[in-house]
């Protein structure tokens, strides 16, 4: 069955797809959601277009008469003050949707991300010793910080800071033009990370 989980939170929920060939339907897709990548068709990748249907039809299954839209590249809820975020890797598809800004993130468990440390670590995130699931982590908290925001002038290893307590995690962001933080959710998908934020809270100095 293409739909594998949907967890909820007070104010949030999240959905797990896992699409096929099988159960892509072109003509389906060309109906639901048109606005949401209306070009699909002509895309050259064949599994690019199933992912594409599996969205919509997570996204379906996640809320109710809503218009998911594509803006410049970041998905969108048409009309809607709730906000979404969408990732996936290989076959398998998440989306959050939630009343705060969001992000998510999936990432197989043994991604080796050491040789692009530079690119996204700083002294002020917590100490993983070189451990190297601890700094996958790492990277998928900060993707999910970038797209909460949605702010393309924010800089991994510059703006993002990662802390840890005991196995709790929270993400802070400090750009010269605003700062935020969240709760950080890190959880387990069969061999994925999946990580996503559980509030979003702007700081004032």
């Amino acid at each position: 069955m293409p739909l594998q989980q949907i967890s909820k939170g007070t104010n949030y929920k999240v959905g797990i797809w896992e699409f096929n060939q099988d159960e892509f339907n072109q003509n389906h897709c060309n109906i639901i959601h048109p606005n949401y990548h209306k070009d699909f068709i002509d895309y050259k990748t064949e599994s690019r277009k199933w992912q594409i249907y599996g969205i919509k039809l997570l996204f379906n299954e996640l809320i109710d008469n809503e218009i998911l839209i594509l803006k410049n590249g970041i998905p969108y809820i048409e009309k809607s003050n709730k906000e979404i975020s969408i990732t996936h890797t290989k076959n398998i598809i998440a989306i959050i949707i939630a009343d705060f800004p969001c992000g998510i993130d999936i990432e197989q468990n043994n991604r080796n991300t050491l040789k692009i440390k530079h690119k996204f670590k700083n002294k002020e995130d917590f100490n993983d010793r070189n451990d190297l699931k601890e700094l996958l982590k790492t990277w998928c908290i900060k993707e999910v910080l970038y797209k909460s925001k949605k702010d393309n002038s924010v800089l991994f290893n510059s703006h993002l800071i990662v802390k840890k307590k005991s196995d709790v995690y929270k993400g802070f962001c400090r750009h010269p033009n605003f700062s935020f933080s969240s709760n950080i959710k890190v959880t387990k998908f069969r061999n994925y990370f999946l990580v996503y934020n559980t509030n979003f809270t702007i700081n004032h100095d």
